[in-house]
């Protein structure tokens, strides 16, 4: 296969967490239990229910109601570690190493069905972006007699040097609407997204890093959480690849932090991939997310000042589909979702069982598609 390298087998028996990505109207979130919890996933792919841990059992994975102590967090994924990726099954033969091989001359161009909710099914109506993506050209050596780095300083690895990406957005319209559509002048408005910029690290693993959004300067600030999404959904379709050889059907997780869109709250999130199929260099996966607070406390702006809530529940999932190619900065094809609610309790009534609570509800939608094919 073009771009990959064959290898040798995957070790099968590295699983920390699964992830159950049902729907949030489907229920509680079912608890991940047991010890490294390779079980759980396993019976996931197996479909029998007798290789599930009974429920009640020891667990080390997740919280049940979503939300992580501070502390459980930096022990499922200390602070000082980036992201994890760990290979669960290697899959069937032929196995290859992933690899991404992007021209950094090169300029990806794909169209964006953008979606973001918040609060319910009232919203923004669906964006359909043009997307523009390039490699930045690095920055110019440092001259003769400039500061040096600091003592004790890391130097980067041989080769292992982030590619520097420019997502641009070329083309901002309002998706098909019903009759009447909204107001002219929120799509005027929407149309001031054209010339916003989305700038990241991918580094060799496929990892997106760094993420800095920046807006046109005619365009409403209010805008950004919109350019966030899209951040995100970028982020969601592109696959971190683990490093060794896997084969159709091989599992790898992904653990990492990541901060909501919409909600702006931390969350720790496990990514389950699976690849469905090969074709050639291209390789179709899916994916299932579950995400989780890193803390109970939320902190809002309010108009004296910050405000802190509490996070009583949490329940977060997603699927994504794609098909990934080794020269591509992104997939040519995907179709994302992540939905996300929380039950916050006021401030000073944590731990009142009769306390009010108010549902905060976010959710984001994408598919990636060749301009052409829209």
């Amino acid at each position: 296969m073009a771009a990959l390298v064959a290898g040798c087998d995957g070790d099968k028996n590295k699983a920390q967490v699964t992830v159950d990505a049902g729907a949030l109207d489907a229920g509680p979130p079912q608890p991940v239990l047991g010890g490294k919890l390779g079980e759980e996933l396993a019976a996931a792919a197996s479909g029998s229910p007798e290789a599930r841990p009974a429920p009640g059992g020891p667990t080390d994975g997740p919280p049940e109601n979503g939300v992580f102590s501070s502390a459980a967090a930096a022990a499922a994924l200390p602070k000082d570690v980036p992201y994890k990726i760990e290979v669960i099954d290697a899959g069937g033969e032929p196995r290859a190493r992933l690899a991404a091989k992007i021209d950094p001359k090169s300029e990806q161009k794909v169209a964006i069905t953008l979606g973001l909710r918040m609060g319910g099914p009232q919203g923004l109506p669906n964006l359909d972006l043009g997307v523009s993506l390039k490699a930045e050209k690095p920055a110019d050596k440092p001259k003769e007699g400039a500061e040096a780095p600091a003592a004790g300083a890391e130097a980067p690895a041989a080769g292992a040097a982030p590619t520097k990406v420019l997502a641009k957005v070329t083309s901002a319209t309002l998706a098909s609407l019903s009759v009447g559509g909204p107001p002219k002048e929120l799509a005027d408005a929407l149309a001031k997204l054209k010339g916003s910029s989305l700038r990241y690290d991918l580094s060799p693993a496929n990892v997106i890093s760094n993420q800095k959004i920046e807006l046109p300067k005619d365009a409403d600030p209010g805008l950004q959480p919109l350019v966030g999404a899209l951040g995100e959904a970028i982020a969601l379709v592109t696959p971190p690849l683990p490093d060794k050889p896997v084969g159709p059907g091989a599992y790898w997780m992904v653990t990492d932090r990541t901060v909501a869109s919409g909600a702006q709250l931390p969350v720790l999130r496990y990514r389950v991939f699976k690849i469905e199929k090969v074709e050639g260099d291209r390789v179709s996966l899916s994916v299932d997310t579950r995400q989780y607070a890193e803390g109970a406390d939320l902190k809002l702006p309010g108009p004296n000042g910050d405000v802190t809530l509490t996070i009583d529940r949490l329940e977060s999932s997603g699927k994504v589909s794609l098909t990934w190619s080794p020269s591509s900065f992104v997939p040519g094809t995907a179709d994302a979702s992540q939905r996300l609610q929380a039950l916050l309790v006021p401030p000073g009534a944590a731990g009142q069982q009769n306390a009010q609570r108010s549902v905060a509800q976010v959710e984001l939608t994408a598919k990636f598609a060749a301009p052409a094919a829209q």
